[in-house]
């Protein structure tokens, strides 16, 4: 026998030993958010800004700065009084990832009553640090639909027990107290908080206040306490040292110090500063009526996903303009259909997404690039974000780091004329159509609406984005309008041959399900 046919074999064998998931946990004992946030110094000083007595209005903030979408996460996990709840999808071990994994710590040490619903697809080789987190006697971890096999075979159990381990919780919640929380379409990570040397996401979150925060920790709630969370106890079941958490802190505290200095901007750890950017985001509260859209639980079991109704409603609604971006685009024929619609009525239809060299699944772009003809001749405008955009000039110019880093888009939101705004974690694929389980917020504000249109605005525009057209022939171009001038493509712009020859090649596979 061979010592690759060995390997294999052995590869096989690991995989169907642990097959599977990690059996479900009904737990004894439920936990929730706090349940009287207004007892809380977050929730008092959300009182004192709250205009009128209208108590179904709730305060949003738009988060399309990635420093201040770390530092509104940093400021909540600094000043929580009695809970601190974190549902992510992926959370990085890199220099913002730990050092919002120590403020929660902190907060644990304060006696802050820590919950961290981490899902499990990113989550390899993690699970002793968990584990010893998760010691704390204030800090509780759990994993989301778990595989059972933690190792070498990990990979192929994901590709024997597919149907089961491809649904992914993919939710995205920061909540402090039950009083405030941060919402949209950011995990954690350096790429997500403008400080990665390589690639720098542009994303939306929301910083909400008041009824919609509480919905929020019912969604984190329905979740944490479901049989698919299991906690890390079970998964990892080896004693901890007595030592390990001390351990643990003092290496994380050596790292944080050698690199703070690698943040490119001030990030609030005094009491008085973290005042300041609290009462900062106070002041530019909109107030307005908002709700929580999540996937029920039942979404596991194949149920249709909340996101259908909101959609079907989103083209319903639509009396002007419709904007759209989202990170990965790959639609159906109704979705096409109901766009050319919307269009034919009269309805402005504006779509952005990634460019082949800004993207970083090239299997997404792949498929995408099928359907770009169609949307155009549905009449959509679409565009797709340039590598190179403007958005990240200002970051480069703080932090040489950064001059070779390129552009991303990671978000996810809809803008229904200018009054209705949904910001969140879904996205126009399969994953999120078919798979995943996706959280996002509607917001009923023309006030708030324009400021998310002022944002894709200037996204739209040809420093950021390339504008598609179809030339006499029917062939997909790019456009820049520059200023007395206009450059037009009939290639992926900036891109090699071996990438458009290698997204081509994934077109063709038979995997569009499973993006």
């Amino acid at each position: 026998m061979t010592a690759i046919r060995r390997l294999i074999l052995s590869l096989i064998a690991l995989g169907l030993v642990g097959c599977g998931t990690v059996p479900l946990v009904e737990h004894e004992t439920r936990s929730y958010a706090w349940a009287h946030p207004e007892q809380t110094p977050i929730g008092a000083y959300v009182a004192s800004h709250k205009p009128g007595d209208d108590e179904s209005l709730s305060g949003v903030y738009l988060l399309e700065d990635p420093r201040d979408a770390f530092r509104a996460r940093f400021s909540l996990a600094k000043r929580a009084k009695h809970t601190l709840d974190m549902q992510y999808y992926l959370w990085k071990g890199d220099l913002t990832g730990q050092l919002l994994l120590y403020s929660a710590l902190e907060a644990a040490d304060r006696g802050v009553k820590v919950r961290l619903l981490i899902d499990d697809i990113y989550h390899s080789g993690r699970d002793n640090a968990y584990a010893v987190i998760d010691s704390h006697p204030n800090f509780e971890v759990r994993i989301f639909n778990p595989m059972k096999n933690r190792n070498i075979g990990k990979n192929l159990n994901y590709v024997l027990h597919r149907r089961k381990l491809n649904h992914r919780m993919h939710n995205k919640i920061f909540l402090a107290d039950n009083a405030a929380t941060v919402m949209g379409g950011r995990n954690i990570g350096d790429d997500y908080f403008g400080v990665d040397e390589d690639l720098n996401f542009h994303d939306l979150d929301v910083l909400a206040v008041g009824p919609v925060a509480a919905e929020a920790g019912a969604a984190f709630d329905l979740y944490w306490n479901s049989p698919a969370a299991v906690p890390i106890s079970a998964i990892d079941p080896d004693k901890v040292d007595d030592d390990a958490l001390e351990r643990g802190m003092a290496d994380l505290r050596e790292f944080l110090d050698g690199a703070l200095g690698d943040i490119p901007y001030d990030v609030p750890y005094d009491p008085a500063t973290l005042d300041e950017e609290l009462d900062r985001f106070g002041r530019e509260l909109t107030w307005a009526r908002a709700r929580v859209v999540v996937d029920p639980l039942d979404r596991f079991e194949g149920a249709e996903t909340a996101f259908a109704a909101l959609g079907r409603e989103v083209i319903a609604d639509a009396g002007d303009l419709l904007t759209i971006q989202t990170a990965y685009l790959i639609p159906t024929d109704a979705t096409i259909e109901g766009m050319a619609a919307l269009v034919d009525r009269g309805v402005r239809v504006r779509v952005m997404t990634n460019s082949l060299m800004s993207n970083n699944h090239v299997s997404v772009h792949g498929h995408y690039r099928k359907y770009r003809k169609r949307l155009l001749e549905a009449g959509v405008e679409l565009y797709e974000l340039r590598a190179d955009a403007a958005l990240l000039d200002h970051y480069k110019e703080q932090d040489k780091k950064l001059s070779h880093s390129h552009a991303g888009m990671h978000t996810k939101a809809f803008v229904i004329d200018d009054d209705v705004s949904i910001i969140g974690s879904y996205n126009m694929d399969p994953r999120s159509r078919v798979w995943n389980s996706e959280i996002a917020l509607v917001i009923y504000s023309e006030e708030f609406g324009r400021k998310v249109l002022d944002v894709m605005d200037e996204e739209f525009d040809s420093d950021n984005a390339y504008r598609l057209d179809l030339d006499d022939r029917g062939k997909v171009t790019w456009r820049l309008d520059c200023e007395g001038c206009t450059q037009t493509w009939t290639k992926e712009p900036e891109s090699t041959f071996w990438k458009r020859f290698s997204a081509g090649f994934i077109g063709l596979l038979p995997i569009e399900n499973e993006l």
